[in-house]
């Protein structure tokens, strides 16, 4: 999708009783507008209206419920809402008073309290997206890309205002998917195009082709790790600029420069990626090691939030960020956060939000959200219980949106006044993900294998369950990679091959070696590299743990299990074919909810789940428990499970 000034067609527009954008023509300037629609051009059309017409645009996620839409109309008294079903007039008032040439209303999650409404006035945002237009070349002949979504601050004014104040043809992507990107970028003839950490990965994993014309991709919204840098390098060398800012300094105020190939990798892969230098007109304060930023860009304040706005922004400008960094060479290098926001791939996630709607959910007793490292998306969701019945912890995980990656019973940490100690409980977890690309290749591999063998005659429930899965009908082509490079597609053409075969002693072996070359490759080393981590968290170091092998560590201090998916629980590629190298794991062999019930039916304090996902799918995790004899907890660190 491509468009210049007034965005074109979509496709994928949603419907509505009438044109959302002539019904804004109606409304006075001012009239403040909540948005809540999916990321697209239809979501485009409706915010350049907005801004155009001098209107104030409150976008929200499209996943957002119609109680928090409300509350969020009734706080900024909205004249009106537009959602998928068009514009709604909310009965309260059109006109306002001065705001100060208000544009947007962006609402982020606070720490305690309701979500914290930052105001971005028109200023603000035409210099920032001037001085972003600008760093980056942003011109009519040098179009720009964006697959992020349009209700968060980067992709809004850098992707959508950058390019529609300056004339820049915008190709726009409503969802990701890394052909597809890659492929709408060369047709576009895009010169620069926006990405994240998280959706990095699974560019990496599915590798097409680079762009003709693509000088570099802007990455920003998370960290970028060292090994996430080195694999972009690897693929496609230098092209990378990595950025940092808030949405309280209009997103970017710091960005990397464009370096050649010695440069990048003295940066980027040798040492901690740094986030770059400030952009111009832009000021970097490092009080105690937290980064401090003065800047024209900067939010007119909090809404009807004068407090935190104090708190936030220094009489003489200086916004405190919270995160506290370090100068390299000239260049900002973040070192983490003074507080505790799980910045999720990007999306900032704080504590006491996500259990307020835990607690909403059903949860009861004394529980924690915390934040859990996790390589690809720098933070994960990690859930601290403590006396709650294993049911009730798995009713929550099945029916939260987010889920968390890891879970605990026990361990609970508190200072003496009684306050959660978050980061000291989330040292102890460990998550990990599979890049959904790759697994989805898997799955379409292994369905059509269950298939084929289905129409040869094969009978199996492992292998109908299989082939009803809807990742895909068939592999794509470029699905399996050439020179054999991964061990688990090629055990499926072992699969198909042998499967009617009668097992002999030739063929046992065969069996036996496939199945220990699995154990491993990936995705069956992954379990046993995050059992290892597991361990190591608990202060226990050894070698990766096998697959379905319960491990002992310290003694038998820590026991460890990896596993995969329940035998009745979603489709699982791996289940027949681990059945048919070694019947003895179909399914993974575990039920990790079982599991962990007979865990604490047997006393351990601590027993907990690190959950391996790859997107929407299951893929297994890892089950451990502390023994009840496993040494004394220090003063410092001694746990309350009181509710």
């Amino acid at each position: 999708m491509t468009g210049t000034g007034a965005l074109g067609h979509d496709p994928e527009r949603p419907p509505g009783p009438r044109g959302p954008v002539r019904a804004l023509a109606e409304l006075p300037t001012g009239a403040r507008m909540v948005v809540r629609l999916p990321n697209g051009r239809a979501l485009a059309d409706t915010l350049l209206a907005c801004f155009d017409r001098g209107l104030v645009a409150v976008p929200l996620p499209p996943r957002a419920t119609d109680r928090a839409v409300a509350d969020i109309a009734e706080r900024v008294s909205a004249t009106a809402l537009v959602d998928v079903r068009g514009l709604h007039r909310t009965g309260l008032p059109d006109r306002h008073g001065p705001t100060d040439d208000l544009a947007f209303i962006m609402f982020t999650s606070g720490s305690t309290g309701p979500p914290k409404g930052v105001m971005l006035s028109r200023r603000a945002v035409r210099g920032h997206a001037a001085r972003t237009a600008a760093l980056h070349g942003l011109t009519p002949g040098r179009p720009h890309g964006s697959c992020l979504p349009l209700y968060h601050c980067n992709a809004l004014v850098m992707s959508l205002l950058g390019t529609h104040l300056t004339g820049t043809p915008l190709t726009l992507r409503a969802a990701f998917d890394p052909a597809g990107y890659f492929a709408a970028l060369d047709a576009g003839g895009a010169r620069t195009a926006s990405i994240v950490p998280a959706l990095l990965t699974d560019l990496l994993e599915a590798g097409p082709d680079w762009p003709e014309g693509l000088e570099y991709l802007i990455t920003a919204a998370a960290p970028l790790t060292s090994d996430l840098a080195r694999r972009f390098h690897r693929r496609y060398g230098p092209r990378l600029r990595q950025g940092y800012g808030l949405t309280e300094a209009v997103n970017f105020s710091f960005t990397m420069p464009r370096l050649d190939d010695a440069e990048f990798r003295d940066q980027y892969l040798e040492h901690v990626p740094p986030v770059g230098a400030p952009l111009p007109d832009t000021e970097l304060r490092l009080e105690s090691g937290e980064v401090w930023i003065r800047t024209p860009d900067l939010m007119s304040g909090y809404w009807q939030d004068s407090r935190t706005t104090a708190a936030t922004v220094t009489e003489d400008g200086w916004l405190r960020t919270g995160d506290l960094g370090e100068l390299r060479d000239g260049l900002l290098v973040l070192r983490g956060r003074t507080g505790e926001r799980i910045n999720r791939g990007g999306e900032k996630h704080y504590p006491l939000d996500l259990e307020q709607g835990w607690r909403r959910a059903g949860l009861s007793g004394r529980f924690a959200a915390v934040a859990v490292d996790e390589p690809a998306l720098g933070q994960d969701v990690g859930l601290i219980a403590t006396r709650q019945p294993v049911s009730a912890v798995r009713e929550l995980y099945e029916r939260a949106p987010l889920r968390p990656a890891a879970f605990q019973f026990g361990g609970f940490l508190s200072t003496s006044t009684g306050k959660p100690r978050r980061t000291a409980m989330g040292r102890t977890l460990a998550a990990r993900r599979l890049a959904p690309a790759r697994y989805e290749r898997l799955l379409r591999h292994a369905a059509a294998t269950a298939r084929h063998l289905l129409r040869s005659g094969a009978e199996d429930p492992g292998l109908r369950a299989l082939a009803a899965q809807r990742a895909g009908d068939h592999p794509r082509s470029g699905d399996h990679p050439r020179g054999g490079d991964d061990a688990v597609l090629d055990a499926f053409a072992f699969l198909r091959e042998h499967w009617h075969d009668e097992d002999d002693a030739e063929l046992s072996r065969a069996k036996a070696r496939w199945h220990r070359t699995l154990l491993t490759e990936w995705p069956l080393a992954v379990h046993g590299e995050l059992a290892a981590e597991v361990a190591a968290r608990h202060g226990y170091e050894g070698p990766p743990v096998p697959f379905g092998t319960e491990a002992h560590f310290g003694g038998g201090a820590l026991l460890v299990l990896p596993h995969g998916p329940a035998a009745d629980g979603p489709v699982w590629p791996l289940g027949p074919l681990l059945a048919f190298l070694d019947g003895s794991t179909e399914g993974g062999g575990t039920d990790r909810w079982t599991r962990l019930t007979l865990l604490r039916e047997r006393g351990f304090p601590t027993a907990g789940c690190s959950v391996l996902r790859a997107g929407r799918y299951d893929a297994g995790g890892v089950v451990w428990a502390r023994q009840p004899d496993s040494g004394p907890t220090p003063d410092s660190e001694r746990t309350s499970t009181r509710e």
